[in-house]
């Protein structure tokens, strides 16, 4: 299991480092723990499936976070996650059940 990606701009990233990545249409935008931002021509599915293995979960259309780096869920009804780096999240009504069993 690969524990880096080359990302433009930075030649090995931990995967670890990687917060959150939101999709854009055909690119995204991914969020480091180091508060950098690299945007790149990769679909949001491709990142899925590239990670795959690791601790990474799809909790909206746009978004697909790192566990890891989840600093709290608002556990009344799950519909919001906060990340590491201070941003709050939204939960979609379609991937509900599956966040709530995933960070349980």
């Amino acid at each position: 299991m690969r524990t880096e990606i080359k990302l433009p701009g930075i030649v090995n990233c931990p995967i670890k480092d990687i917060v959150y990545i939101e999709g854009k249409g055909n690119y995204s935008l991914v969020y480091l723990a180091t508060k950098k931002e690299v945007y790149i021509a990769k679909t949001l599915k491709k990142f899925e499936s590239h990670f795959r293995m690791h601790k990474f979960i799809r909790i909206h259309k746009s978004f697909l976070v790192n566990q890891e780096n989840i600093s709290s869920v608002n556990t009344s009804n799950f519909n919001q996650i906060t990340t590491s780096l201070g941003n709050t999240l939204p939960v979609s009504r379609r991937k509900l059940a599956h966040v709530k069993q995933k960070l349980s």
